[in-house]
């Protein structure tokens, strides 16, 4: 499914998510973009340049979140797409999971991983950035 964004100049927060690691299950990718979720806010809370925007997006429901939407990246893609973003002034960030876990049998490892990112800015304003990559499925 393709990313179709509309008209409007709505603010959304964008997940990237890797879709490449096997590993990756429903409930890590839940996580993970949980802590993608968690790591824009506080950087977009902080950011006085942006907070405007942040708190319509905030404020647009009474439950103190906005629209996002979660887009199927791979490990390859997720840094130059978040690069791009924030060379071209919009707020974004990778998602660094200093300890992923990895079971291998018996054994539970885990080790630093980039899992996700995020990018948040007015929708149509990103089209032609993230219009290249589907929604998650």
């Amino acid at each position: 499914m393709s990313l179709n964004l509309p008209p409007e100049k709505e603010p959304a927060l964008y997940i990237l998510m890797r879709s490449d690691l096997e590993s990756l299950n429903p409930g890590k990718m839940v996580a993970q973009g949980a802590h993608a979720a968690n790591q824009s806010v506080a950087m977009l809370s902080k950011d006085h340049s942006i907070y405007p925007l942040y708190e319509q997006w905030r404020s647009s429901t009474p439950c103190g979140f906005g629209v996002t939407l979660c887009l199927d990246v791979t490990g390859d893609q997720l840094p130059p797409v978040v690069e791009a973003a924030y060379r071209a002034g919009f707020a974004a960030g990778v998602t660094h999971d200093p300890s992923y876990p990895l079971q291998d049998g018996q054994v539970l490892h885990t080790l630093p991983l980039d899992t996700c990112g995020y990018v948040f800015g007015h929708k149509p304003d990103l089209y032609i950035l993230l219009g290249q990559f589907d929604l998650l499925k």
